[in-house]
């Protein structure tokens, strides 16, 4: 050990695995930590806590070089290394060697901030293991590191092999409890299961995932960890494929679980598809926020239109995209004040919803049967199985399998896009049929006001007579053509 004794020495406490946010580990080690500091005379500086953070599991991120790599993301560490290296801590306790490093770059980080160093900076551990005072020291800890990484990887193989084969029995393999399942993440939750359905439901109507997460948060219904929802996380839980009954493993469904489906295959996968659809990722500025922006249609040149505020105008309103390129497209473009137009749409689609024949919208939005998909499926995904199985046995040969497995997967791909085509919900579900639609309308947020427009009506703005109305107003209903759709 250096005679040097440090007066900015660095504590370094770190636990892989922490449930629910618990620091009992790490503040033992602190404690442990403190105690070596004492005993050997030195000043503790900061102490760097990485709970529940893996010194072996590595990510895929950007180098400095703007090219990527495999690197163990630890902040923690990373930061100690940075004041080793610049003076500003010459001294480092961690409780074990393991706890500092078990990736071999990470240990070469650390040898090297140390050993630019004049005088050299002591690092020490509780269990003595942690020592780089010389090339002995080094070249010990260089063995050990990778002998714990190895160890780390068997480990991490295991655990695979283990998290395989369970999934693929359709078994639960652990871990934070689900939302919709009890701890033992089989048997389903009332409650939590109807809110996974109603939003699925409400997504696949044309609503909103922001409206999803007010709805859920207002109706006082928390996470699994007892938290708000946010976007991202309603986001997550309902893409999980175990909501329809299927067991993954690394992102890849295997089977059918041994719990039971909260919503139905069919619905799960169009859930996937709306949320994973690039044209859904749209920022604040061009997101409609009008009801008929990109769907009412200009009479003068057949195009849809937008709202917007023009210098001279006081209020919004609806008008023919600007042209691109400078020319203008032909036609007497018309320009319409956008509240009292939407108002009287409004009152249009409120009319229609109120109707008795309205509960027979929902039926009209029945896609292709997806019974015999399913069935088409289910014996697309038993022969790739079977494949497998011959080729283990020595009846194919490898050309064999992925030729055959390129083919059958592609047949599959392609029947489940038409269960996700045929399983887009109705936009009229939860709507028609209801004591009070009106109430039900202003209730709903815009996204799925305008899906129900779209799939009503198609909205034509004419050019209008000039002057005020007879009531006094300037808005002229004839001016506006309806053409039902439905």
């Amino acid at each position: 050990m250096s005679e040097y004794i440090p007066q900015r020495a660095v504590i370094l406490c770190r636990i892989s695995d922490a449930r629910d946010e618990d620091t009992t580990g790490v503040d033992d080690q602190e404690r442990h930590c403190r105690g070596v500091a004492d005993r050997l005379g030195w000043k503790v500086w900061k102490v760097v806590v990485e709970n529940d953070v893996s010194a072996y599991k590595r990510r895929k991120v950007q180098l400095p070089d703007g090219t990527h790599g495999l690197r163990t993301v630890r902040p923690g560490l990373r930061n100690a290394i940075t004041w080793l290296s610049t003076g500003e801590a010459d001294g480092l306790i961690a409780y074990d060697l393991d706890r500092a490093a078990r990736d071999p770059r990470d240990l070469e980080d650390l040898i090297d901030a140390v050993e630019m160093r004049k005088p050299r900076p002591p690092v020490a551990s509780v269990t003595g293991s942690l020592r780089l005072a010389n090339d002995a020291d080094i070249t010990m800890a260089r063995v050990m590191v990778a002998v714990a990484n190895k160890a780390s990887r068997d480990t991490g193989r295991r655990v695979s092999n283990a998290r395989l084969r369970m999934a693929t029995n359709g078994e639960y393999g652990g871990g934070i409890r689900p939302f919709g399942f009890l701890k033992d993440g089989v048997t389903v939750e009332p409650a939590e299961a109807a809110e996974i359905v109603k939003a699925t439901d409400a997504l696949l109507a044309g609503a909103s995932l922001r409206s999803a997460v007010r709805t859920i948060n207002a109706a006082g219904v928390r996470t699994s960890r007892g938290k708000e929802w946010s976007t991202v996380e309603l986001r997550d839980v309902l893409l999980r494929a175990r909501n329809a009954g299927l067991a993954v493993h690394k992102g890849e469904v295997v089977g059918q679980a041994s719990w039971p489906a909260i919503v139905p295959e069919e619905s799960w996968r169009a859930v996937v598809a709306l949320l994973s659809d690039p044209a859904r990722k749209t920022s604040p500025s061009n997101r409609a926020r009008w009801l008929g922006s990109g769907i009412y249609i200009c009479g003068g040149c057949g195009e849809t239109v937008i709202c917007s505020r023009s210098s001279q105008a006081r209020n919004p309103c609806y008008r023919c995209r600007p042209p691109r390129g400078g020319s203008q497209r032909p036609g007497n473009h018309v320009t319409r004040t956008a509240a009292p137009l939407d108002a009287f749409v409004e009152e249009l689609v409120i009319e229609r919803l109120s109707r008795s024949d309205a509960v027979e919208l929902p039926l009209q939005d029945r896609g292709e049967d997806v019974a015999p998909l399913h069935v088409e499926a289910v014996t697309l995904r038993a022969r790739l199985d079977e494949l497998s199985t011959l080729h283990a046995d020595g009846a194919i040969d490898a050309r064999q399998l992925v030729t055959g497995s390129t083919r059958l997967r592609s047949q599959l791909k392609e029947v489940e896009n038409r269960i996700t085509a045929a399983s887009q919900g109705s936009v009229f579900a939860g709507v028609v049929g209801t004591e009070d639609p009106r109430a039900t309308w202003k209730g709903l947020d815009l996204g799925r006001k305008r899906a129900i427009l779209d799939a009503l009506m198609t909205v034509t703005i004419l050019p209008a007579r000039h002057g005020r109305a007879s009531d006094g107003s300037y808005f002229d209903p004839a001016s506006v053509r309806i053409e039902p759709k439905r």
